[in-house]
């Protein structure tokens, strides 16, 4: 059981080492690691474009996107998506279903021209996609987005984790060779990209076909928050039903689970508070298949939340509404 890089090695357990685990907990997986540290690069790029100047010229990175905008684009998904599951109470069941458009936001034409280019993915010049892209939710507000795509220094030297983080991983680690010179702002994303690939076998969690696991009774269960900013919850999405047309009857031992409004590995302003622990006992000791799980949210607090196994969402069906009673899975 792990979260971020410890729910990739959670992944790579059940992938690598079948009969080693009979229970496996993967939340907010980085799987695709190295594909993820290159859309980092691309984040990089287009909000370094926009970062608005200081009195001495040096490009603020952090104000590319400031915390007006993000509540604006919040609040606009929210207004689109939030009903979907049947009520609008500030959390996008229907994370799926949500189709956005950037361009209805009331915004400078550079900045919604960056949100579209964050969230379309990375692509190289022939247009062909690199890293999935994200889905709209309501979490691009809280701070725990920001902290990965924008940080909040106000000086020339930006804090985001995913320009920290990249200047020693995508150096020293992801480029093959190493370059420890390497300006990461300047990837190129058709020459740079290949130099990766050597680590794509090492650490990337990407293998479906997990029949031995399954043979040996093995149960798995991924967690991930549909507002993560580091990992997409798209590209898990996309993986997992992967999963599912590469095994036969994989709902008998794999089950995926978005959070609404979640951040990475927690935070965000949505649901945040589950225990797919408790659900992975009873399904491996009582073979009760974890259909759905009730969910605590901290921005909410006094509120049950359902939360249901993909593909189904927890959609509003009458009564108190901050009971996961009112709820069902459709």
């Amino acid at each position: 059981m792990g979260c971020s890089n410890g729910g990739r090695a959670a992944l790579i357990a059940a992938q690598h080492y079948p009969l080693e685990f009979d229970g496996v907990i993967a939340a907010n997986p980085g799987f695709r690691l190295s594909r993820a540290a290159i859309a980092q690069q691309w984040d990089n790029q287009a909000l370094m474009k926009i970062a608005p100047k200081n009195e001495k010229g040096e490009k603020i990175f952090a104000n590319a996107l400031t915390k007006d905008d993000l509540d604006k684009l919040s609040q606009a998904v929210l207004e689109k998506c939030d009903a979907l599951g049947g009520l609008k109470d500030g959390i996008i069941n229907a994370w799926e279903a949500c189709k956005f458009n950037p361009k209805s936001l009331n915004l400078e034409k550079q900045k919604i021209e960056a949100i579209e280019k964050i969230f379309n993915g990375a692509k190289n010049s022939k247009g062909e996609q690199i890293y999935s892209g994200w889905f709209y939710d309501s979490g691009v507000s809280a701070e725990g987005w920001r902290q990965w795509k924008l940080g909040d220094s106000q000086s020339a030297k930006p804090n985001a984790r995913n320009i920290t983080l990249s200047s020693g991983s995508v150096n020293y680690y992801f480029l093959t060779p190493a370059q420890p010179n390497f300006d990461t702002i300047n990837f190129d994303f058709d020459k740079d990209t290949p130099k990766t690939f050597e680590t794509v076998a090492i650490n990337d969690a990407i293998s479906t076909s997990l029949s031995t696991f399954s043979a040996n009774g093995g149960k798995l269960i991924i967690v991930t928050g549909v507002s993560d900013p580091v990992f997409s919850a798209k590209d898990q999405r996309d993986w997992f039903k992967k999963l599912e047309a590469d095994n036969e009857n994989s709902q008998n031992f794999a089950a995926f689970f978005a959070l609404p409004g979640m951040n990475h590995c927690g935070g965000g302003n949505g649901i945040d508070d589950v225990d797919p622990l408790s659900a992975l006992e009873a399904w491996h000791e009582k073979g009760e298949a974890p259909k759905s799980m009730l969910a605590k949210s901290k921005t909410y607090a006094g509120k049950e939340f359902l939360v249901c196994a993909y593909p189904k969402v927890a959609t509003y069906v009458g009564g108190d509404a901050s009971k996961a009673s009112s709820f069902v899975c459709k």
